[in-house]
């Protein structure tokens, strides 16, 4: 069975035809009735790849891991909740699955388990124990068992490319008391493997100048590092050794620089409390991660869990692992790195996407492996028009993916290295003769964030697409548009590409579109990596991916985040912000984003990805254009804000925007009070208390008769304000805006009365004893916040201001005539006034 997400309903024929690394069956066979057994049409024998050739019957001993995989009883409450958990509202928004909790509130019963797992042991299985989210029961078996159980024989096969697979050669059955709970079966065969978005130069192609790219490279760096804020390029890991530093790539300081991370490790978040976990099917070297490590003087924990014994034997380093690693260390150096390791087959693949998920221990999921849609879907549960939707709607992958955005956590995958035409390349390395578009799997599925490739230019991005390859993007044909993507608001987004189609059964009518975001993914001036005992530089957009998944982990872990109350507060666990609601800050702030000075994502308007390597010779091809579209998706990360060119905390960056979408306090800012209420035409500190303010450097600013003036906040309560100077006295209100939000509204408690210095106009009585206590009333102007009266240089006592134009006063001791003076909000009097002991 192949792994996939929820179908359209499109004919087996169109599959095929689509597929184009998919052209010959597998030999006929009889297919006998089985005895007591129901065909799990979805795992129908698949195609074989161009050039396999038949080795015959696998051995009867031979042993063979399967998973049966277990539908979920209600698919639809299962899509509404996630709906509901990111709706701010929802009475469910924010409230997230917990570990553990997916099969108790979704998957089948204890009971359906326990008679699926008795209907397998009467079969002659000896089934392991169900998963926790009770979607999957592993089973060992031999070949021989296989043709007994589920009436099928496995096939062997050597491929174009020398690899011997198998396959099964007929439609399996599953016992009939099991086959009203069984979705399919995975294992059956493992002709298709998936492929590292990786790209390394290559000297000798025609093409850019190699030596170029050194230099286009430093004048880059040199544009962002010299926008940066002051002090923050050196709040984050910066390359100490040269041998990164002389790299065509970026180091990681440069790229957190360009994309605005910067200013986030100045505020202390290196994204501690969040675990970023990595998808691989080949080895690294501890080594050359060490070796990484102490050029930037990091300490992240890398730990490492094998799945299913974890990679396939002999399987050699490309340096696809090291990537991932690195690059999400250098970007997020607080954060923890989780590296899932399992072999490269359908079965493997499923495991290892398991252990990430019901594992729950990542907040964030990147993967750099993947495959072509329709190779993919060539033999999963495809429906046929004017057929009865088949119960294997929702295919095992993408129900993985769909618990893991019920629990909050947040999945990256590379778009693809071949542009729009993501199937031009079989897995032997043959250029298929009619390539088409297509885009790439598990990017294409709905709960899935897809990452494009860019290329960063001195001055401006476009798309990637040079002689190693393009960004992948297009439409899906299999999957339907999410919810969270449908957003017409969004400028580009329903485009003359997009492609809908009223039979496919989607709720928005329309198909899925790739990628969702994107970054650099250049391999000339791609991302300095250290592998295999040296310095080198990769791209693809392999490094794309984890790229955002780091950005994420800084979201996660941001005071921003911490402030506003979105779900980080309450770190570590696995919920995090949900990037798919990237879609929401982008429909909501569009006129921000896609503006002459753009803040939170930057538009990339140049470029396409047709790969022109690929032979495709339609008419179609993927434009970047203003707002989303097929070649860039939404943008690149700008992950503070932008002020004058420089990074600021105040204008909302991607980071404050992804949390504040996703705030349960602190929503709206208020003002309580001010004190002083009064003071003088200059130089006044107060303090406004009230709620809503972000206690973060920059954040927040008042506004005060039309002038906006930063406001330091020292909690989401207490903030203080320097006062702008005036000319005269009057009343202004103070009002005070959280990470560019709208003001808050005025009230009788945010007002302030600029007051010039008293004046006095008589004393009465006059005069007094020496030894003072004379109670005496002086009349004038100006009497706001009286701190003393002085009768020569003595202080009055007991002193009480009846009005701002009377004060009542004991005079202390004294001799002769002395002058009085009052001081107040607005300084002292000149001492008009005069008093005789």
């Amino acid at each position: 069975m192949k792994l996939r997400g929820r179908f359209l309903v499109v004919g087996t024929a169109g599959v095929l035809g689509l597929a184009g690394v998919l052209v010959a069956a597998l030999p006929a066979s009889a297919q006998p009735e089985p005895r007591g057994g129901v065909r799990l049409s979805a795992d129908a024998p698949p195609a074989l790849p161009r050039g396999a050739a038949s080795l015959g019957i696998m051995g009867a001993g031979s042993p063979v891991r399967l998973d049966v995989t277990l539908k979920v009883p209600d698919p639809a409450a299962l899509t509404a909740f996630i709906a509901a958990v990111s709706d701010p509202h929802s009475p469910e928004f924010g409230q997230f699955l917990r570990p553990g909790q997916f099969g108790t509130r979704f998957g089948p019963s204890l009971s359906t388990v326990a008679a699926v797992r008795t209907a397998l042991e009467q079969a002659g299985l000896s089934p392991g124990q169900v998963t926790s989210n009770r979607l999957s029961i592993p089973v060992t078996v031999t070949a021989a068992t296989v043709k007994r159980v589920f009436g099928t024989g496995l096939v062997r096969y050597r491929l174009a490319d020398g690899r011997v697979a198998f396959a099964n050669s007929a439609t399996p059955s599953i016992p009939a008391a099991a086959a009203p709970y069984v979705s399919g079966i995975v294992g059956l065969n493992n002709l298709d493997v998936q492929h590292s978005m990786l790209v390394r130069p290559k000297t000798g192609l025609p093409g850019p100048p190699r030596a170029s790219a050194g230099v286009a490279r430093d004048q880059v760096a040199s544009t962002v590092e010299g926008s940066l804020a002051a002090g923050s390029a050196a709040a984050g890991p910066k390359a100490a050794c040269s041998g990164a530093t002389a790299q065509p790539g970026f180091t990681a300081d440069q790229l957190a620089s360009y994309y605005g991370m910067s200013s986030l490790y100045a505020m202390g978040d290196g994204g501690k409390g969040v675990t970023i976990g990595l998808l691989e099917f080949e080895p690294y070297t501890g080594a050359d991660i060490t070796a990484y490590k102490k050029c930037y003087g990091l300490s992240t924990t890398v730990a490492e869990e094998n799945v299913d014994g974890g990679v396939t034997p002999r399987t050699l380093q490309s340096g696809e692992a090291a990537l991932d690693i690195e690059d999400a260390a250098g970007l997020a150096p607080a954060s923890s790195i989780k590296v899932y390791e399992g072999p490269n087959t359908d079965q493997g693949a499923y495991d290892t996407y398991a252990a990430m998920i019901n594992g729950d221990v990542a907040q964030v999921i990147s993967t750099s492996w993947g495959e072509c849609e329709s190779q993919a879907a060539a033999s999963a549960d495809v429906k046929v028009p004017g057929q009865a939707q088949q119960e294997t709607d929702l295919a095992a992958e993408g129900l993985l993916f769909e618990q893991a955005a019920a629990q909050g956590q947040t999945v990256f995958a590379a778009a693809g290295d071949d542009g729009s035409t993501a199937c031009e390349i079989t897995e032997g390395g043959n250029l298929e003769p009619e390539p088409f578009l297509a885009v790439s799997d598990p990017g294409s599925q709905p709960d899935v964030l897809s990452v494009g490739g860019t290329t960063i230019g001195a001055t401006s991005q476009s798309v990637w697409n040079d002689i190693y390859g393009a960004g992948g993007g297009g439409i899906s044909q299999f999957q339907c548009m999410p919810g969270y993507q449908d957003q017409a608001t969004i400028p580009g987004l329903i485009n003359s590409f997009s492609k809908a189609d009223t039979a496919a059964g989607c709720a928005s009518g329309r198909f899925r579109q790739v990628p969702d975001v994107s970054a650099d993914a250049d391999p000339n001036t791609g991302y300095a990596v250290y592998f295999d005992g040296g310095w080198a530089t990769f791209g693809g957009t392999s490094a794309a991916a984890p790229l955002w998944a780091a950005v994420a982990a800084l979201t996660d872990a941001s005071p921003f985040c911490a402030s506003y109350g979105s779900r980080q507060a309450a770190l570590p666990t696995s919920a995090g912000v949900p990037f798919t609601s990237v879609y929401d800050v982008a429909a909501a702030d569009h006129a921000t984003i896609y503006s002459s000075s753009p803040q939170i994502l930057t538009d990339v308007k140049a470029g396409n990805n047709f790969d022109r390597q690929s032979g495709y010779t339609g008419t179609q091809v993927y434009p970047a254009t203003a707002g989303y579209d097929q070649a860039s998706g939404l943008g690149t990360p700008l992950v503070n804000g932008r002020s004058g060119g420089k990074a600021s905390n105040y204008y909302p960056g991607l980071a404050a925007s992804m949390c504040r979408h996703y705030a349960t306090r602190n929503t709206a800012t208020k003002v309580t009070g001010v004190t002083p209420k009064y003071g003088p035409l200059k130089g006044e500190r107060v303090t406004v208390t009230g709620s809503g303010f972000l206690p973060i450097a920059g954040a927040d600013v008042a506004l005060v008769a039309g002038a906006r003036l930063t406001a330091s906040c020292t909690s989401t309560t207490r903030c203080t304000v320097t006062m702008p100077g005036r000319r005269i006295s009057t009343t202004v209100n103070i009002r005070i805006s959280a990470e560019d939000s709208a003001f808050s509204r005025v009230t009788g408690a945010d007002t302030f009365r600029y007051v010039v210095k008293p004046t006095t106009r008589s004393i009465s009585p006059n005069h007094g004893p020496a030894r003072g206590g004379t109670r005496v009333t002086i009349r004038g102007a100006n009497f706001y916040r009286v701190t003393a009266v002085h009768f020569g240089s003595r202080k009055g006592t007991s002193i009480k201001v009846v009005s701002s134009t009377e004060i009542i006063v004991t005079a202390p001791t004294g001799s002769g005539t002395v002058k009085v003076t009052v001081t107040a909000a607005g300084g002292t009097s000149t001492g008009s006034i005069r008093f005789r002991y």
